[in-house]
């Protein structure tokens, strides 16, 4: 099955990314990023109801969740659990690489009702205290998850016969892993995420519906009905940056997606992602991307 090279992230008004399975019918799809080919050096904010698995290849990867940052390395997987807020990037100016398997926790359930979803997948999935693992391969039921992952992988991309059942399986023997060793997370009490974190949440869905227009930090604060002080505190703390930089990111990557895949102009891309002119988009882009929108264009064909 085709392995995707990771893409540009897109996200509806919630910040839930958006994207379609390979085959709806297989719901997983596994994405290789390699961060000396891609094009952002960041993998933007987002969030999806799918399970995630990143395993490191090559390098360190930096990984924040809002309220938790960490790093992984080469041979450690990471295992996301569903509707968490996630932001990666490279650790240093090496070369990172990454495999990642994205699947709906339906693949291994099959279905809401099921005894599989009702007796151990929901509770890990509403688990908060669950939102990350890092498995490392000095710990034996995190490296038989790593050798899972790895095998899925390559079933995926060898695709013998029956493969599908194989790779169901060996994401279904990650998940029993975990429930089988993470009871006593499983069974305590949910931690709750702090108001900064929701607040943050709220106001990420005001950006990514409003992106296109002109927004202030007064603007977002009235929004959220905070102060603009407390605004400016909430990204501090959960995303480590201020709003109106977070903004330009955003509005960068998605300019980014734009000169990939339309043939819309540079000044329609600029005032389609909130930049008022094209010379002082031109610019902006310049400062975080190294080349104007349109030389960086003419390198994609090239």
């Amino acid at each position: 099955m085709q392995i995707i090279d990771h893409c540009h992230i897109i996200t509806d008004k919630n910040q839930k990314q958006l994207f379609s399975h390979i085959d709806t019918l297989f719901p997983c799809t596994v994405y290789h990023t390699n961060f000396s080919e891609y094009t952002y050096p960041e993998i933007i904010w987002h969030w999806h109801k799918d399970i995630e698995l990143v395993f490191v290849t090559e390098g360190s990867l930096f990984v924040d969740l809002g309220e938790n940052s960490f790093t992984i390395h080469k041979e450690q997987c990471l295992f996301i659990n569903t509707n968490v807020l996630h932001f990666m990037k490279k650790v240093s100016q090496q070369n990172c690489s990454l495999l990642t398997i994205v699947f709906d926790s339906d693949l291994v359930s099959g279905h809401a009702e099921s005894i599989y979803a009702k007796r151990y997948i929901f509770p890990l999935l509403n688990c908060q205290n669950l939102n990350y693992i890092i498995f490392s391969p000095e710990i034996c039921w995190q490296k038989n998850c790593i050798d899972c992952f790895q095998k899925a992988y390559t079933l995926f991309t060898q695709e013998p016969p029956a493969f599908l059942f194989a790779i169901r399986e060996q994401l279904s023997y990650i998940c029993y892993y975990i429930t089988e060793n993470c009871q006593s997370e499983i069974n305590a009490p949910n931690a709750y995420n702090s108001i900064e974190y929701k607040r943050t949440k709220q106001l990420l869905e005001y950006i990514h519906t409003q992106y296109n227009q002109p927004i202030s930090l007064k603007t977002l604060s009235l929004f959220a009905n905070i102060s603009e002080r407390e605004c400016f505190r909430c990204f501090q703390k959960i995303l480590h940056t201020t709003p109106m930089t977070y903004i330009t990111k955003y509005r960068i990557s998605t300019a980014i997606s734009l000169l990939q895949n339309t043939t819309l102009s540079i000044t329609e891309i600029a005032f389609s992602v909130g930049f008022n002119s094209s010379s002082y988009f031109s610019k902006i882009f310049r400062e975080y991307m190294g080349s104007t929108p349109l030389q960086y264009r003419k390198n994609l064909s090239s």
